[in-house]
């Protein structure tokens, strides 16, 4: 699963139902705007497109959806696209222009993810992505005023979209494609995430060490053997893909590894049904991980037992990491108390994974700085009462929270339940200022 193109299609179908929760006119919006992904999924693709919208549709979307498919065979504007110039009698024109960025920005990160996914882009017409995006500009140019968020993120994302296409050449090797991050840059936006104080320290010392070594090598001395597998321990919104897809970069720009792409993957992506297919099946990622790091996920659930099939999964993984230990880095991640057990259950596994790195739980204030991230990323911000509220609410939440608390995830779904209070609220009235339509009152986020 690409968590990018997970975050907007999530966008995306949540305001569509937002939409459909105050228009009766338009109930089948959010299958209207699948039916256009799953065209330009067809569009692009020079074969196995069914294969692919089969396999799109299992991994991004709910069963609700699995009855949909291209309704167009050839370029055409999305019939989405059209219906949201028609609903300024419905919603402002600022969320209109939201909304577009939004589908333009999803169309950008699945065509961006076919064409440069190593298992994709020889079936992936990239001319093909780059004319979607230029239609959708041109239809934009022609329905809209020059100044118009989703036109300029559109023109931003056809620039990159020409980046894509001369990083692979003919013969379909690509070029560098981070050249503009340097290891300053990553370090920094590191650093920029809210919280996680001694994760940051723990990174920041694993660099030190690696950039000595680096030194040390260059200068003919002997090299201190440090293991660059890891242990992410901690519940789940902490941060722990967030850090692990920032760290397989720097990595990479130390000369750790060749590639610097995050491979993720669970249970599921590893263990088969069936005797001998688990070893196939986690090969594959490991070879999809190579040059790369491998980061699995709630990695517990791999030992439920002797005769279970996840054993045969990590068996293959500690083979790869002793036979290959200088091509790939694994990261395994989890809740605390399983995950030592895990690694206690197996000497082998005990002994390649020498270094944890735990991350806390976020406090109240850190809550608060999250859920007005989410406030700003989507142009909106809190009344004083309801910052007050919320305050007050996270202290109580931090202080009576279960063992499983979902930090940042419980901040995004507090958010969306906010924002969908917000419009029922704002739904009744015929005249809403931009104003209105940008803040969060208290009212809209009280819990029962």
């Amino acid at each position: 699963m690409n968590i990018d193109i997970k975050n907007s299609l999530d966008s995306l179908l949540f305001i569509c139902n937002t939409i459909k929760t105050s228009s009766k006119d338009i109930e089948d919006i959010d299958r209207m705007m699948i039916e256009d992904i799953l065209s330009f999924i067809h569009y692009i693709s020079s074969e196995d497109s069914e294969e692919r919208i089969s396999l799109f549709k299992i991994t991004y979307l709910n069963t609700s959806y699995s009855d949909l498919y291209p309704k167009v065979q050839e370029i055409e504007t999305p019939r989405f696209f059209k219906l949201l110039f028609n609903l300024s009698k419905e919603i402002s024109s600022n969320r209109v222009s939201h909304i577009e960025s939004l589908f333009i920005s999803t169309i950008y990160e699945i065509g961006k993810y076919y064409s440069l996914n190593k298992q994709d882009e020889n079936t992936v017409d990239k001319e093909k992505f780059m004319n979607y995006l230029k239609m959708l500009k041109e239809y934009t140019e022609l329905n809209k005023e020059s100044q118009n968020i989703a036109f300029e993120n559109l023109d931003n994302s056809i620039i990159k979209n020409e980046e894509i296409h001369n990083k692979t050449s003919i013969d379909g090797n690509k070029k560098d494609d981070d050249q503009e991050e340097s290891l300053e840059d990553l370090l920094n936006e590191l650093n920029e995430l809210i919280g996680l104080a001694g994760v940051k320290e723990e990174v920041s010392s694993l660099v030190n060490i690696l950039k000595i070594n680096k030194l040390r090598e260059s200068r003919g001395f002997k090299v201190p053997q440090v293991s660059k597998h890891l242990v992410f321990l901690g519940n789940p919104g902490t941060g722990k893909t967030t850090v692990a897809r920032l760290l397989s970069k720097i990595y990479k720009k130390l000369g750790v590894l060749e590639k610097g792409q995050l491979v993720e993957v669970d249970r599921s992506g590893l263990v088969a049904g069936y005797v001998g297919q688990t070893a196939i099946k986690t090969q594959e990622k490991i070879n999809e991980a190579m040059g790369g790091v491998l980061f699995i996920d709630e990695a517990y659930t791999l030992a439920k037992g002797e005769n279970d099939f996840g054993q045969e999964s990590i068996d293959t993984l500690l083979k790869a990491m002793e036979d290959q230990r200088e091509d790939f880095v694994v990261i395994v991640a989890g809740y605390s108390e399983p995950m030592n057990r895990f690694l206690e259950s197996n000497p082998g596994l005990k002994s390649r994974f020498n270094k944890s790195i735990t991350f806390e739980d976020y406090s109240p204030n850190e809550l608060l700085d999250i859920f007005e991230l989410f406030c700003k990323l989507n142009d909106m911000r809190l009344s004083s009462d309801a910052r007050d509220y919320l305050t007050q609410y996270l202290s109580k939440l931090s202080n009576e929270k279960s063992e499983n608390f979902a930090n940042g995830r419980e901040m995004r779904n507090l958010f969306e339940k906010a924002f969908t209070n917000q419009a029922n609220r704002l739904s009744q009235y015929n005249d809403i200022s931009d104003e209105e339509l940008n803040i969060i009152k208290s009212e809209d986020i009280i819990v029962h």
